[in-house]
């Protein structure tokens, strides 16, 4: 493999310091406050280096929802590899990581989901699909209903629970709502 020159190595690191600025950003101030003058301010640079890299505000968006998606999906992944075998505990597990992605990247989170009045309009899918597929096949041993349906109710459970734990004033409350989604999953299987 070819070592980087400088330039693209200075390229690369500035494309990535555009993505943490942008997600700092929008932790201190919220997603309507991005915007990609105060992106180039926190790195003293000039907008039209954020345009040359990204082409603006909405691709640099578009990039940190696929990226999170990535990660997700490797939460995901990670989390059904640890129960093979076993699609209850799987569920519960993928479950449990989507809570905790939630909670360790809240701003990215709500890019991808376009919550907190996080707008994108990327297309995404083919990064989210990964992860939801995953989910599928483990519905798809637990239930012979349209799997489809499942899946959105599945996930509306979820995000049910993410909401609360995103608007939880305690940090140290994590436990408590990894429990409750636990339970709720126990139940949920039990209607499937």
């Amino acid at each position: 493999m070819a070592k980087m020159s400088r330039k693209a190595e200075y390229q690369e690191s500035l494309k990535q310091d555009i993505l943490r600025q942008t997600l700092t950003l929008a932790g201190e101030e919220g997603w309507p406050g991005v915007s990609t003058r105060k992106i180039a301010d926190r790195l003293q640079t000039s907008t039209t280096a954020i345009y040359h890299y990204f082409g603006g505000k909405e691709a640099i968006l578009a990039e940190l929802q696929r990226e999170g998606f990535r990660q997700l999906r490797d939460a995901q992944l990670a989390a059904l590899a640890e129960r093979p075998d076993k699609p209850k505990k799987q569920l519960k597990a993928v479950s449990l990581a989507m809570l905790r992605f939630a909670k360790e990247n809240p701003e990215r989170y709500a890019l991808m989901f376009n919550l907190d009045g996080a707008v994108c309009h990327s297309d995404a899918a083919q990064e989210a699909e990964e992860g939801l597929q995953s989910i599928r096949n483990v519905l798809s041993q637990l239930t012979s209903d349209d799997v489809e349906s499942v899946l959105m109710h599945w996930f509306a459970l979820i995000q049910g629970f993410v909401a609360m734990a995103h608007h939880d004033c305690h940090p140290e409350a994590i436990g408590r709502f990894e429990q409750l989604v636990e339970d709720a999953i126990g139940r949920f299987i039990k209607g499937l």
